[in-house]
């Protein structure tokens, strides 16, 4: 008889074990699609990448991607490659197109130093706000900037303020990523708290957004990357952290 309690006992922990793990890999997933934005192309695209990488988790080790929005600009964007370059680190710039128009000898510097150019529309509208076919012209618009300018077309966007719908991107067939820490350095200028703020939060796998447009987002930028890097972090660009 006691046997047969501990028994059931036991079943029943086991039970929990089980559904206490589902759970968990639910919200490690949903964190992971939330990062990315996917839409149901990209999810297929990761799921063939994670085959043997327990969905991807290992791919995260030790790496985080440094991205920026909102430029080129002509002295911050300058100095940031710069600073980048310095300390061998890659990022993510996901450009406006006018913005690119105006320099494109600076998107260029920055494809041919290793960085992974992405496109945050031509304008930089809400993309939510605008008709889908008003929307789509931003999107390839840029497209064709970049690809005038570094002979590549885009893969990765960032849709302004996050805002998009799954049915504009498969038409444009791009990837969106999101953010996973937002300094929110657009509106302050505070770097030893905004620096502070990021490396407390910082772990495997994050996606820092930052805005190249601003001189203290690449104080702050540059500051974050040396000290990460004395932790141990390597930076890579989002597609190293999505797809290798």
């Amino acid at each position: 008889m006691k046997q047969s309690i501990w028994h059931r006992i036991y079943s029943r922990i086991c039970i929990l074990e089980v559904f206490c793990g589902m759970i968990l890999t639910g919200l490690v997933l949903q964190n992971h699609n939330r990062i990315f934005g996917l839409n149901e192309k990209s999810k297929e695209v990761i799921a063939q990448a994670s085959d043997d990488t327990d969905y991807g988790y290992r791919r995260y080790e030790n790496r985080i991607a440094l991205t920026f929005d909102d430029g080129p600009a002509a002295e911050t964007t300058e100095e940031l490659l710069e600073g980048l370059k310095e300390r061998g680190v890659h990022a993510t710039f996901f450009f406006i197109g006018e913005s690119a128009q105006k320099h494109p000898e600076i998107v260029q510097k920055a494809q041919q130093e290793g960085h992974l150019i992405g496109n945050h529309t031509y304008s930089h509208v809400q993309l939510e706000n605008c008709s889908i076919e008003a929307a789509r012209r931003e999107i390839v618009q840029t497209n064709e900037v970049m690809e005038q300018i570094t002979g590549v077309i885009p893969k990765y966007i960032r849709p302004p303020y996050g805002d998009y719908s799954n049915q504009l991107l498969s038409e444009v067939n791009m990837i969106p990523v999101l953010w996973s820490i937002d300094p929110k350095d657009w509106e302050r200028t505070d770097v030893s708290n905004m620096v502070r703020e990021i490396v407390s939060d910082a772990k495997d796998g994050d996606i820092i957004l930052f805005h190249d447009i601003y001189k203290t987002s690449v104080v702050a930028a540059l500051e974050v990357v040396d000290i990460l890097q004395d932790r141990g972090y390597v930076f890579v660009t989002v597609d190293e952290l999505l797809l290798d």
